[in-house]
């Protein structure tokens, strides 16, 4: 583990697959804690460690990750922490992923979010990866936009010639 002004990174290989708990408090949680987990809990986030251990592992699953905190200045575990990974995925491009905690009254909110870049256009990343999703309004002019349920979304925004960079974000 790494830790700089207020930075915490590691890189791990995920070993469980994905989890769907509700959050935890402290280290409360099914099966050995993620190395995210663990970092944040040393760091002193603890009211929302259920809560990233739920969302490493479910972007974890069966996937290297390598990520890094931005902590914010003392009392961590009542304040909005922050996260970047990056997901080496064997089956589709890596992404990026930024996943954010918060303490509330009712336990953890989060939110995260992926980023792929994909060498297809737009309609074919749609059709093999995503052909299940409902389409939604097209976010403004050129941003496509899938409903994936809840409150998850896929955005769609093309990239240079043949590219395609996919967005997904869930409010948890």
């Amino acid at each position: 583990m790494v830790a700089v002004g207020g930075l915490v990174g590691h890189t791990f290989a995920a070993d469980k697959p994905s989890v769907a708990a509700p959050a935890a408090k402290a280290l409360a949680m099914p099966g050995a804690p993620s190395a995210m987990t663990e970092a944040a809990a040393k760091a002193g986030v603890l009211s929302c460690a259920g809560r990233i251990d739920q969302v490493s592992k479910f972007l974890g699953a069966g996937n290297e990750i390598s990520f890094l905190f931005m902590m914010p200045p003392p009392p961590r575990d009542q304040r909005l922490v922050t996260s970047a990974m990056e997901i080496d995925n064997k089956s589709v491009p890596s992404a990026y992923a930024s996943a954010d905690f918060a303490a509330t009254a009712q336990g953890c909110g989060a939110s995260y979010q992926t980023v792929t870049y994909w060498p297809l256009s737009c309609q074919d990343v749609v059709t093999r990866y995503f052909s299940t999703v409902r389409q939604a309004p097209a976010l403004g002019r050129s941003i496509a936009t899938l409903d994936g349920g809840g409150s998850t979304r896929i955005f769609l925004m093309p990239a240079g010639a043949a590219g395609c960079v996919t967005i997904k974000k869930e409010l948890l």
